[in-house]
């Protein structure tokens, strides 16, 4: 079991050195133009990706919109007794 935990030990501290090496070699590769597109690709994604933020204002915009609806629903019943749809 000791040994088995040295093993183990082992194979992390030789990982997180090596995995930062090998990422510093792969990013130092150069730039080819299907990279750059690709690359150019994702950034454009991310900038158009919708914010906590912006999805929360969404939200409450819809929930006041239905509210809003609701209510004017409610209200055409009301004036209207004798019609239920």
């Amino acid at each position: 079991m000791n040994n088995r935990k040295r093993s183990n030990r082992g194979l992390a501290v030789t990982l997180a050195t090596l995995l930062p090496l090998a990422w510093g070699i792969a990013s130092a590769a150069p730039l080819t133009p299907e990279m750059a597109a690709k690359r150019e690709m994702v950034r454009k994604q991310k900038d158009q990706q919708v914010t906590p933020a912006e999805r929360r204002a969404a939200a409450d915009w819809l929930k006041a919109e239905r509210v809003r609806i609701y209510n004017a629903k409610q209200a055409a019943l009301k004036s209207n007794p004798g019609h239920s749809k």
